[in-house]
């Protein structure tokens, strides 16, 4: 077991072209950390390396590595001149499970689906969530203004996702920042797992657009409902429709959009008109 430390951001020098006045600026830490399983290597990410743990937990549950805590012995997290190695144990069932359906990975921040090589593996079948009622519409009046404030990194260097989990009363309860979308919302629903915070009725923020691949993430996790303040992809609200996901999109000029219906009771990916 370990405990990854925090790692802030990084003053560079810069000049400025148009009066060759210098200057300097904080600039946001991008490592790979490589996740091995059982000593084998399974991916490759590109991370902003904090609540580095968090993000351990939360990629192998979003990922389909494992389902809870008690599938994870043990793992560890070694730094390198390079970036970060981890390195996790899993319970002998878990291993042999993973073994049946491995698939190696590469990753960037800026993509969910590198190295998935089939139609199959990249529209897996999840289990559908419990009902859920979408939160009231004075639950999400202020999410923007408050995701925004909770950056520190983001208020520091400008170039961080952030995800922010809150209860059913709406009150906020770990807010994680990384350079990739993804990567932030790992970290919000590893931090969950690690707590074990049942998900149903809990909301997720993120600063993002929303695309197939983090609707899937917040099913596997039993996540309710989330929220983004860029528009989602169609895959995407059609996925979240079959799955009874609460997809919101909280839009800067006019009221948050619903675009699913917790009860539609939907089946398929086919697209449902509002």
């Amino acid at each position: 077991m370990s405990n990854s430390a925090a790692s802030g951001p990084i003053v560079y020098p810069y000049t400025c072209l148009s009066d060759g006045q210098t200057g300097q600026t904080d600039l946001v830490d991008e490592v790979p950390i490589a996740i091995s399983y059982q000593g084998i290597s399974y991916a490759v990410m590109l991370v902003t390396p904090v609540n580095l743990d968090d993000f351990v937990f939360g990629f192998s549950l979003t990922n389909g590595v494992m389902n809870s805590t008690t599938d994870i012995v043990d793992w560890q997290l070694t730094p390198t001149p390079h970036g970060w190695l981890a390195d996790v144990q899993l319970t002998a069932r878990q291993a042999n499970a993973l073994g049946a359906h491995r698939q190696r990975l590469m990753g960037v921040s800026g993509c969910g689906l590198c190295g998935v090589d089939s139609l199959a593996t990249a529209l897996p079948e999840l289990q559908r969530l419990p009902d859920a009622a979408p939160p009231a519409a004075s639950q999400l009046t202020n999410l923007r203004e408050q995701l925004t404030e909770a950056q520190r990194l983001g208020q520091q260097t400008g170039a961080v996702h952030a995800a922010m989990l809150l209860n059913p009363q709406g009150q906020v309860l770990c807010v994680r920042e990384d350079i990739g979308r993804h990567n932030a919302l790992d970290k919000v629903l590893g931090y969950a797992l690690r707590q074990n915070i049942s998900l149903h009725n809990h909301m997720a923020v993120l600063s993002s657009r929303c695309s197939l691949e983090l609707v899937q993430k917040a099913v596997r996790a039993g996540l309710s409902t989330l929220v983004h303040l860029a528009a989602p992809s169609r895959l995407a609200v059609d996925c979240a429709r079959a799955h009874r996901l609460n997809l919101i999109h909280l839009t800067k000029h006019s009221g948050p959009r619903l675009y699913t219906r917790a009860h539609a009771g939907v089946s398929t990916l086919a697209s449902e008109p509002l």
